[in-house]
């Protein structure tokens, strides 16, 4: 998509492409989404535009999926409840369970900066070659 065509407060289907030369997709441009945007080599999500760039012609967004990763940081009574040593900072980090073990899926929101030309209407269908990143583990 042509960066004068991508609206802030829109959403669009992001296409990331299979491959991330450096020579083409500057990580400096892109920050930190470099890394995320490596896991999303050849997928497909939706993307919320909360800004647009027009020098570097990228756009920020945000990404909804889903996780049943958690990190919960204990409170002090909780850590005394627990036996551990007072004066530090304590995190449980694990996968979130119910009653049959099974995961529970909860929003997940992740800001991202890509390239405009990423970015396509939602009403367009896919590459059939990209996978659907929505799905839980991506």
């Amino acid at each position: 998509m042509r960066t004068k065509d991508v609206r802030v407060g829109e959403s669009y289907r992001c296409e990331v492409p299979g491959s991330l030369p450096t020579r083409r997709y500057n990580p400096h441009t892109i920050g930190d989404s470099w890394l995320p945007l490596i896991w999303l080599r050849g997928t497909f999500f939706t993307l919320t535009i909360t800004d647009v760039d027009t020098q570097a012609r990228t756009a920020q967004g945000l990404r909804v999926g889903s996780t049943a990763r958690l990190t919960i940081e204990l409170t002090d009574d909780q850590a005394a409840t627990a036996g551990l040593p007072p004066g530090h900072t304590y995190r449980l980090d694990g996968t979130l369970l119910d009653a049959d073990d099974e995961p529970v899926e909860l929003p997940r929101v992740g800001e991202l900066t890509v390239p405009t030309r990423w970015l396509h209407p939602l009403d367009t269908p896919p590459p059939p070659a990209h996978r659907d990143a929505t799905l839980r583990r991506y």
